[in-house]
């Protein structure tokens, strides 16, 4: 049975993008907490609809996180020809979402694979993974592309005032309950430690290094898999950037989203593209492509 909702994405993508929809299936996966994902069957359609036809299945997405530059930038990679980027369905008046209800309401083709979150890779599909973000990095953005890019990751522009208020609450109010009083203790003890963590996060707002186009979040959560194909998806929190704001991701701290084992990390630097300036990741020196 079509909900409210349901019936509300029917008129809406019908209306942008000239696509007739019979069906819609939530998909209740994925890392994205403040997105909305549906599987989508269509109708036969005109050509506005890239040449869908009866039965054609689209990702829908209604997002109300991170910015209006990912769906530019995924479009700006597909058209150079970069392979696992899902390209954005244009609307009618030609642009790569639309918006409605206070949200952005974008379109892609449907991608018939499984998610590495679950699945892992192999160590072949690690270098291809790497090969898939060198691929990213070395793609020039547009001079318009530039413009609509952020320098920083939403979520962490938002950090640092967060931790203010949490820390306000949780030194000046007393706790509502057992949890709070817990988050308090806590709080306290590492007191030193979250302001060592907010004054390091200043001083590297700036970071130097050639920008680049970055995912900004390429954790194996936004990573699909099929047969011959590795797709990163659920580029809502794209950034221009130095190449290390993804690079970061593959060095520790990400448990089962990221390399486990050293022959997953030489996979994926192999792929990646091993020459130039150098990282430091524990007591290893690993050489990463120069920007």
């Amino acid at each position: 049975m079509l909900t409210p909702v349901d019936d509300k994405l029917r008129e809406w993508i019908l209306a942008d993008y000239g696509i007739g929809v019979v069906e819609l299936t939530p998909i209740h996966e994925g890392a994205d907490v403040a997105a909305e994902v549906w599987r989508a069957s269509t109708t036969a359609v005109d050509q506005h609809a890239g040449g869908a036809t009866t039965g054609d299945q689209y990702a829908v997405k209604w997002s109300g996180g991170g910015t209006d530059a990912g769906t530019r930038a995924t479009a700006h990679l597909s058209a150079r020809g970069v392979r696992g980027i899902p390209e954005p369905i244009r609307t009618l008046t030609g642009e790569p979402h639309t918006h409605r209800g206070g949200r952005r309401l974008s379109l892609t083709r449907w991608v018939e694979g499984a998610r590495a979150a679950e699945t892992g890779l192999t160590t072949e599909q690690w270098s291809q993974y790497g090969a898939l973000l060198a691929r990213v990095h070395s793609t020039e953005p547009s001079a318009a592309l530039i413009e609509t890019l952020p320098s920083l990751n939403p979520i962490n522009a938002r950090m640092p005032a967060l931790v203010d208020q949490l820390t306000h609450r949780l030194t000046t109010q007393a706790p509502q309950d057992a949890v709070e009083a817990e988050l308090a203790k806590v709080w306290h003890e590492n007191d030193e430690t979250i302001k060592g963590l907010l004054k390091l996060a200043a001083e590297l707002e700036r970071p130097n290094g050639i920008p680049v186009i970055c995912h900004a979040d390429p954790h194996l959560g936004n990573v699909l898999r099929t047969e011959d194909q590795l797709y990163l998806i659920d580029w809502d929190d794209v950034v221009l950037a130095p190449r290390e704001q993804d690079l970061m991701f593959m060095l520790g701290g990400m448990g089962t989203l990221g390399p486990t084992t050293p022959e997953q990390l030489d996979a994926f630097f192999t792929g990646y593209g091993l020459t130039g300036s150098s990282i430091l990741t524990g007591h290893d020196t690993r050489s990463l492509p120069a920007g």
